[in-house]
């Protein structure tokens, strides 16, 4: 059995336990492609340390375009028949299909093969580009692995560590693996579509879904991005959020000025941003802007009840992450993550000098959900700083503009919609072709998944959703702990071998 009860996940232990006990119930007719996992494990293995050997971060374009000709190779083995889209300024588009006669579901794969920025230094290796293997997470002692050339066995329970592993690079290796392990009992046409540009801007996937409409058509569009959930349950999700984000200046005079020549009478910028903030929530850190939560709330009863059967336990993951309380803007983590949310990501202000700061800066991120209109929610945000006595501006105040108003704001703002709306989407748990690829799950692992009605991150569905009208899921191949956006990134090599699985499960329904 390739499914091995993680010694680093101490969250969940009955639920761990339930899904071992279901997975060695598992569905008879993909005993052989555990089989043939068990037996290419080492291939699996190497060729995904050759592809994370590959820099891949985002905006590298001729590192990304290496990244585009190495998918091409692995593509071509598999007959996918690979087709590399290019743009100009852009990182490539890589694109495959196999079509199954008699097939009655054609499944589009969305996978992005860019990754997050780096600083080497905050890693535990030289080169977050030469992949090291730990017999486990670095936080439960795992120890590297030396000579990997030497060996043939890869544990379950050994992490690899690099850039792009988790995020998203398992789920690259995962559906092809299937393919190889499938071979003709695949009962589905494939088509599988890998992204350069997730991670940012760019302009490929808007001039993909614009030029090659045909090739992307199909019945279901399965993300194939996220860690799963913390209880290591297959784990299915049904939407995600977008978002938006603001940029807020406050000014208070022209230039600083010093502290104990004008103190008691130039206003102070930091403090006057920091109060600006504190009008925005309540002392729990519930968001108090008119409005804000007015699209959402009340939640339906339906969403309730999925919300409610997700198996997070609060206080374990207080613990496990130092949590002293939590915000007070949701009953639940899960509940949190079907409303809108307004972050501070950064605040910079004053210098060095004794000086009082003339001006501070703040960076919002608003993540909203699929009843949110990008727009409205910024202008509420906006709303409320005027309410707050400013006077807004959108370019640097003039020293007339400063002396004719008591408080001064700078706002911009940009969407984080990835082309379409606020980028957030969500897809009817009870529609057909999600019906299906949740079957397809619980098929595959009999027992008890993980259904999310909103992944609390962003994931680019909502330009497929809007050009084909495509229903969508997204299924999370990661471990949940897989370090995705920051330092010493990594894999469990359970979640790859179980991602095989997965898939294939869902390409043999």
């Amino acid at each position: 059995m390739l499914i091995d009860q993680p010694r680093y996940n101490s969250l969940f232990a009955a639920a761990l336990l339930a899904f071992s006990t279901c997975a060695s119930a598992q569905s008879p007719q993909l005993q052989p492609v555990k089989n043939y996992v068990t037996a290419h494990q080492e291939q699996i293995v190497r060729e995904y340390l050759a592809y994370l050997s590959v820099p891949d971060l985002h905006g590298d374009l001729a590192n990304l375009s290496r990244n585009a000709d190495l998918l091409k190779e692995m593509f071509a083995k598999r007959d996918l028949h690979p087709e590399v889209w290019t743009f100009e300024k852009a990182a490539p588009v890589v694109y495959g299909e196999k079509i199954v006669p008699g097939a009655t579901h054609t499944i589009l794969f969305y996978v992005h093969y860019d990754a997050q920025p780096i600083d080497p230094k905050r890693w535990a290796q030289a080169d977050p580009f030469v992949p090291v293997i730990r017999t486990d997470s670095i936080e439960h002692g795992g120890k590297e692995v030396p000579d990997v050339s030497r060996i043939h066995e890869f544990p379950a329970s050994w992490r690899v560590y690099a850039r792009g592993a988790g995020d998203d690079k398992v789920s690259i290796e995962c559906p092809l693996t299937a393919i190889d392990a499938l071979g003709s009992n695949i009962k589905e046409n494939v088509k599988i579509f890998m992204h350069g540009e997730e991670e940012g801007s760019g302009p490929s996937l808007a001039a993909a879904i614009r030029l090659h409409p045909d090739k992307l058509k199909a019945d279901l569009l399965v993300i194939l991005d996220g860690p799963e959930h913390p209880a290591g349950l297959p784990t299915i999700y049904f939407g995600a959020r977008g978002g938006a984000n603001l940029q807020v200046t406050v000014y208070t005079a022209k230039n600083a000025m010093h502290s104990g020549n004008y103190g008691n009478w130039m206003p102070d910028a930091n403090v006057r941003l920091a109060q600006l903030i504190s009008s925005m929530f309540d002392p729990t850190g519930k968001v108090v802007i008119d409005g804000f939560y007015s699209d959402v709330l009340p939640l339906s009863k339906s969403a309730l009840a999925m919300i409610e059967a997700v198996p997070d336990d609060s206080r374990e993951m207080q613990r496990e992450n130092g949590v002293g309380s939590t915000d007070g803007a949701a009953s639940s983590l899960q509940e949190g993550l079907n409303l809108p949310t307004l972050s501070v990501h950064m605040m910079q202000g004053g210098e060095a000098g004794g000086v009082i700061p003339a001006h501070a800066t703040a960076e919002f991120a608003m993540r909203l959900v699929k009843e949110n209109d990008p727009a409205v929610m910024v202008q509420r945000v906006i709303d409320h700083i005027r309410k707050q006595g400013y006077f807004i501006v959108d370019s640097d105040p003039d020293v007339k503009t400063l002396a004719g108003h008591a408080r001064v704001a700078k706002v911009t703002s940009r969407s984080l919609g990835r082309g379409t709306g606020s980028g957030a989407w969500r897809t009817d748990p009870e529609a057909s072709q999600a019906t299906f690829a949740r079957a397809a799950l619980m098929n595959t692992w009999p027992g008890k998944i993980v259904e999310l009605r909103t992944l609390g991150a962003s994931v680019p569905a909502a330009p497929f959703i809007t050009a084909f009208g495509i229903q969508t899921v997204g299924i999370a191949l990661a471990n949940y702990d897989d370090n995705q956006h920051t330092d010493n990134e990594n894999l469990r090599l359970g979640n790859l071998y179980d991602g095989v699985i997965t898939l294939a499960g869902i390409l043999s329904q």
